[in-house]
């Protein structure tokens, strides 16, 4: 099954809510490859693979562009293997690969297929896309067919889901055989007083109450990312921080309950 973890509007937690669902289905015995679609790097930066991202010998723009060595065909080239789950990383060149895309007649189909030719075999891909309606953030929803909606839960949010559910019915007018489904809203940096009752009456609406997940705003979330794990590798006592120990597992239970429900849906 592949996931496209996808928000237009940065800021929402949407590399902390891939790298975590990747954690947790991993941490649940499942093979999982996250592949970071965005030119910017949040995933790969956050797992530890900085040099990765300015000095990688290949990036997704020698696989989707196809002007290099590589081609559809090399996703396989750019797996980095890891401890928790693979990545496929993005590189500093791929902002150079948006602009090449909206040239290409078939550019915004080249993730699916590359995704479509991989050899590797996972039980779940996890795919970071960018924060913008571009030729890569419409890939990844083509290539996934399946998206999960990071959000904050305020009107702005609304707004911004509302832009990329039109984007979404567009892409579907545009390819027929294409449907994309509705995996789950993530409601991220909640405050102590929970989520306001209109916006929560919108998303329980909008998405279907089960459909609605919570993730407090506690600094164990960034604490975690700064040892370069998902929460569930995320060790308090060697990072320096043994206080976070009852809120990490407060946490490991929120992101559990998002991996149960992916494994349910697929």
């Amino acid at each position: 099954m592949r996931i496209d973890v996808g928000m237009q509007k940065g800021g929402v937690g949407k590399t902390t809510t891939s790298i975590n669902l990747a954690g947790a289905l991993a941490n649940r015995g499942h093979d999982v490859l996250a592949v970071d679609a965005d030119p910017q790097g949040g995933l790969t930066l956050k797992s530890g693979h900085r040099d990765q991202y300015r000095e990688g010998e290949y990036a997704l723009y020698d696989v989707l562009s196809e002007m290099g060595q590589l081609s559809l065909g090399n996703l396989d080239e750019l797996i980095i293997h890891g401890d928790e789950f693979d990545i496929v990383p993005s590189h500093i060149r791929n902002f150079r690969l948006e602009k090449h895309l909206y040239s290409e007649t078939r550019g915004v189909e080249t993730l699916k297929l590359s995704l479509d030719r991989l050899t590797a075999d996972y039980d779940y891909i996890v795919i970071d896309s960018p924060p913008n309606l571009g030729p890569l953030a419409d890939g990844a929803l083509l290539a996934a067919e399946n998206v999960l909606f990071p959000s904050h839960a305020n009107t702005i949010a609304k707004d911004s889901l509302e832009i990329l559910f039109d984007e979404i019915d567009t892409l579907e007018d545009k390819f027929d055989d294409v449907n994309i489904s509705t995996v789950a809203a993530v409601l991220n940096e909640v405050g102590r007083d929970g989520v306001s009752g209109e916006m929560a009456e919108w998303f329980n609406s909008t998405f279907g109450e089960r459909f609605v997940f919570q993730v407090p705003d506690w600094v164990v979330v960034e604490h975690s990312i700064g040892y370069r794990t998902s929460i569930f590798a995320y060790d308090p006592d060697d990072a320096g921080y043994p206080w976070d120990a009852e809120k990490t597992g407060t946490l490991r239970d929120r992101y559990t309950a998002i991996a149960n429900h992916v494994e349910n849906l697929s």
